[in-house]
């Protein structure tokens, strides 16, 4: 993960400590002529999905379509989606590529690329390495990272497999970024670059807020009304995170140790859902304070050994994901988790929405693309993989739609995202599949 020198909108960490501010208007020298920095997520769920309960209805234009019960907890942002059927990760089907589907299929998920000779094993004992070139985030920090402080910020809720089933995210050919499963990790990241990380079961931290709270204070009366919400707003999610993650002031005014890594286990099935919400709110602060504009958030990974026992789903989800299609109860277990995924992005949508930007939000500057290593885990396909966007990255992509495209390489649509963000290259991922140019319909 590249660091970036801080530029003129970073002036007020110097002065105000570690704690970063949201792009405050009122005390910037260009606010009048300021256009708001465009944003990526990449989020990754394994296994597949149930395609009955995936796909919307369609009606009488792409702009007229019914959400499936997967996408109910995102009915509030529908006009902010665009569902993609017939996308197909046709890099993963060459017969000379190497490795088993989901490995193929992860790795050209989001690079469009096939993956190299190497040693990791798949479940049928198919030999892989990693994928042979840059995913779409690592493209986009290229253009759109520049001028932050992280390129990007690669986050992991319980990606615990160092293999090529457990990465989604490249910075080149055979050159995998690692994501952060520790909340307590992303925190120190994003608020204590400039010294070196304590081990987690030794640190100690003051609360960021103690130390700052005086200078906050004499910081808000020179602020205009929007920026004095966004401020106090901040602060209030920073807060929350600080009690969250055990951080804060004794009594007596020393500082509360983290704690132990038993306490907050982030490769335990118990824990799951709060380290789900830090990682999106810790996300939502670093977007908030333009620490970076490019992330990914990678829930698990193709091998996936996790039950839900939250939903009341005990069994490990990639065996899960191999039952018959007569076994309905193993089906509605998968839709389930796949909801669940999907109220986790709504959380999301709704943290960046809240953050004021410009005439907007930090969400309208924004595009998450979700995806899947494989469209069903029974079947291992490669077709019709269940591609969903959600924003426009700062107006640039027409949402609000359902497209079922036929058939394509998903190599056409990483390049049409690419495009909403200046890229200037004709094609994206393995030159054999890249042939076709933008999806039609989808850029503005």
């Amino acid at each position: 993960m590249m660091l970036r020198r801080p530029s003129r909108r970073h002036f007020l960490r110097a002065s105000l400590g570690a704690l970063a501010l949201p792009l405050l208007d009122s005390l910037r020298a260009d606010a009048a002529s300021a256009t708001p920095p465009k944003r990526i997520v990449l989020l990754y769920t394994p296994n597949g999905t149930n395609p009955d309960a995936w796909f919307p209805t369609p009606g009488a234009s792409s702009t007229d379509f019914t959400l499936n019960s997967i996408h109910q907890p995102l009915a509030a942002y529908k006009d902010k989606l665009i569902l993609l059927k017939g996308v197909n990760n046709a890099v993963g089907q060459d017969p000379d590529n190497n490795g088993g589907p989901h490995q193929r299929g992860i790795g050209g998920l989001f690079t469009g690329q096939m993956l190299g000779e190497g040693t990791f094993q798949d479940g049928c004992g198919s030999k892989a390495g990693w994928a042979a070139g840059r995913s779409i985030d690592q493209e986009v920090a290229l253009l759109i990272g520049q001028d932050t402080l992280l390129a990007s910020l690669e986050l992991g809720v319980r990606c615990m497999d160092n293999d090529v089933q457990g990465r989604i995210s490249y910075s080149g050919a055979g050159e995998p970024l690692p994501p952060i499963n520790e909340p307590i990790t992303t925190y120190e990241r994003l608020f204590f670059r400039d010294t070196p990380a304590a081990p987690s079961d030794t640190l100690r931290a003051e609360s960021i807020m103690a130390a700052v709270g005086d200078q906050f204070k004499a910081l808000r009366p020179r602020l205009g009304q929007e920026d004095r919400v966004k401020l106090d707003e901040h602060l209030a999610l920073v807060e929350d995170l600080e009690r969250r993650m055990g951080l804060g002031q004794s009594d007596g005014g020393c500082a509360v140790p983290l704690p132990p890594p038993s306490d907050i286990d982030a490769d335990s099935e118990l824990t799951m859902p709060d380290i789900s919400r830090m990682q999106l709110d810790l996300l939502a602060v670093a977007f908030a304070c333009d620490l970076t504009r490019v992330a990914s958030v990678q829930y698990s990974t193709g091998f996936n050994r996790i039950p839900y026992p939250w939903l009341d789903s005990p069994e490990e989800g990639h065996s899960l994901s191999h039952s018959g299609d007569s076994n309905t109860e193993a089906w509605a277990h998968l839709a389930a988790r796949q909801q669940w995924h999907a109220q986790e992005l709504a959380y999301l949508m709704d943290r960046l929405a809240a953050i004021p930007e410009g005439d907007g939000s930090v969400l309208d500057s924004t595009l998450i693309l979700w995806g899947n290593e494989v469209a069903k885990g029974n079947t291992h396909s490669l077709d019709n993989i269940p591609y969903l966007m959600a924003g426009s990255a700062g107006g640039a992509l027409a949402t609000g739609q359902f497209l079922d495209l036929g058939g394509i390489s998903n190599s056409r649509l990483l390049l049409t995202i690419l495009k909403a963000y200046g890229f200037a290259g004709e094609t994206f991922g393995h030159p054999d599949y890249a042939d076709g140019g933008v999806i039609p319909g989808l850029l503005l």
